[in-house]
Formats: C-alpha cells, structure tokens, sequence
C-alpha cells in the first residue's frame, strides 16, 4: 500500500505552519503514522520548533526551497523517511516561495512513484495580503507567478486570516480566486482552523480539468512518445515541460547577543520595509525571563512565550532586494542599554 503524501503551500506568513500545527493536535488522537517533512529558506530551523511536543517524527530539509535548489534533497529524503518509518501519511510544508509544479515535479521519481500516492495539495491564503501580493504594480512578476501557481494548483483553498480582512476585501480576494481556480473546495478560516477530516477527503483535481482553466503555456513537441517521467508528470495534471518559477527570494539570520527592548523591537518589526516579506525567531525581553517567538508579515506581528528553550536567539529574516546592513542596524538599536 502506498504512503499517502498531502502538500501545504502557500505564501510566507500566510499560516502553514499553524495550520500543521492544528493538524497535529487532531492526529495525536488517531491511529496511522504519521511524518512530517518541513522545508525552511535559511539556515536557521524556526517554524519546526514549534512542532516539538506533538511526539511526530519531523524531517527538516533548511537552506534551499525544494522546489529548485534542494529538489534532489527532497527525493533522498522522502526515501529515507519511506524506509525508517513506513509511515501512512506525509505531511509536506513548503517554503512560502515553493511553486507547487515544481515539488510535485520532484515527487516523481521513477524510485518514489509507486510507492507513494499525493492525496492533494492545500494552499493557504492570507486573505488579508493577498490582493496586494497578487497586484504585478506591488510585486514582481516572477513572485506573483509562484503565488498564483500555488492557488491555481491547489485541490483546497484555505482563505485564511479572514478575522483581519474586511468584508468588501473579502468578496474581492474570493473572486479573485475563483477566477484562478474555480474546481477547489474554498473554505473560509480563522487561525488556519479547520477539521483534519476536510483536509484529508480532499481530492486531486483531475488533469482535464486544470487544463480547462490554466492558460496554455507553449512547450516545445518532442519527436517520437512521451518519456516516462512525461507520462508520470502527465499523469498527476502536469505540464511536461514547466520551467521553475524559484523567484529571486534571499534570506539572512541575526544571532541576537542579549536582551533586547520589548517596545522598541516591536516597532522595529512593524517598521521593516515591504521587500521583507517575513521575519521570525526567538529573542529575550529586557526584565523578562521567558523566551518569545516572534512572526511578522508586512501587515502583522505576532509575539508569545516559548517554552523550549532549546531553540537559539535568532531573526530570520526573508525577502527580495533586502539592505541586510541596515536591517542590522535598526535592530541593534533595540538592544536595551
């Protein structure tokens, strides 16, 4: 019987990661192994600390995007997890800049494909972003590109954050959806809370379907049959030639050196630039003792205690076109004196 793979995708930020972790709390009170795969930019591990405690065996995969530069990795590791664990399922969290083609593509292999079955793939949408994410005047076009893939590609969409989006944005973002995929189930949540029931009855949306409403892209006619790897890819609703869509996403760590000034960290997240598309860490209060793990997007800042303390006191910081120099030095700034 082959393992059941399920692909979380979605923009940075846009709550994958809470969404897993949902998912987890729901699974400690099934039967089947289970095995999640995470993906991080940087070097630095930050969203898998947060699955420590729910007692599931993680594979973390750092430093590249699975989708392009550690695709390979990707293969090797999904081997390494069928062989230790014999699990029922995979949970596969992507990079916020992963193009879902292009990891699919990477679970094709000849070696993999008969022994592993991709269930669907749920994309999680920050309501609250993403008309701006998606406007070609706000962001570049490669970004775009990736954003819409991950919604046009998805067999459920999770419009997420809708507590912090307005009404008319709201009628706006889901039109805007049902005009890049119009066949996903479209859920509407808070928290990225939904029922582990829902996510695992989705369904793949057949190949003619996606065909239906994807633009053609022009891909150049081989003499003779399809190779098998064009015929896997075929087979799961793909394109035979699809070139990746990796953007020009960069990503640098901060190792914090003391406590810093809670007030004055704060505005120093909400005053990053919109080039920085996410930063999340660890950091230590000034007349605190507990540890916090922040999150930031451009229109959000979250911050609450952790209570392992195995985790380093680390920003990661992720964007395009960032003045990493600067950055730094607004954040020494914080430091309490």
């Amino acid at each position: 019987m082959s393992t059941q793979i399920y692909l979380l995708t979605g923009f940075l930020g846009s709550g994958k990661t809470t969404l897993l972790q949902n998912m987890l709390g729901s699974l400690r009170e099934k039967d089947g192994e289970v095995v999640i795969l995470m993906n991080e930019m940087g070097e630095e591990d930050i969203d898998g600390e947060q699955l420590q405690g729910f007692g599931f065996p993680v594979k973390k995969m750092l430093d590249g995007c699975i989708c392009c530069s550690i695709r390979g990795e990707l293969t090797e590791g999904l081997k390494e997890i069928l062989s230790s664990f014999q699990p029922d399922k995979i949970l596969i969290e992507t990079t916020g800049v992963a193009d879902p083609i292009d990891v699919v593509d990477g679970l094709t292999h000849p070696e993999l494909y008969e022994r592993i079955q991709l269930k669907g793939i749920v994309s999680v949408v920050d309501a609250s972003r993403f008309l701006d994410l998606n406007s070609r005047f706000q962001s570049t076009a490669s970004l775009v590109k990736t954003i819409r893939n991950q919604v046009r590609y998805a067999d459920l969409l999770l419009v997420n954050k809708t507590d912090l989006t307005a009404p008319n944005i709201l009628v706006k973002v889901k039109d805007k959806l049902r005009e890049l995929n119009s066949q996903a189930p479209l859920l509407e949540t808070i928290r990225s809370e939904v029922d582990l029931e829902v996510i695992f009855s989705v369904k793949r949306i057949s190949a003619p379907s996606r065909e239906e409403q994807t633009p053609t892209i022009a891909v150049q006619k081989s003499i003779g049959r399809l190779s098998p790897m064009d015929k896997i890819k075929q087979s799961l609703g793909l394109k035979t030639s699809s070139p990746s869509l990796y953007n020009s996403i960069e990503t640098f760590a901060y190792h914090f050196t003391g406590k810093v000034d809670g007030e004055k960290f704060e505005d120093f997240l909400y005053d990053l630039p919109k080039n920085v598309y996410r930063a999340k860490g660890y950091v230590l209060f000034h007349g605190k003792e507990e540890l916090i793990s922040f999150q930031h997007t451009d229109n959000q800042v979250l911050m609450f205690p952790f209570e392992n303390f195995g985790p380093k006191m680390v920003a990661v910081f992720i964007g395009e076109g960032m003045d990493q120099e600067k950055i730094i030095r607004d954040l020494e700034k914080c430091y309490a004196g």
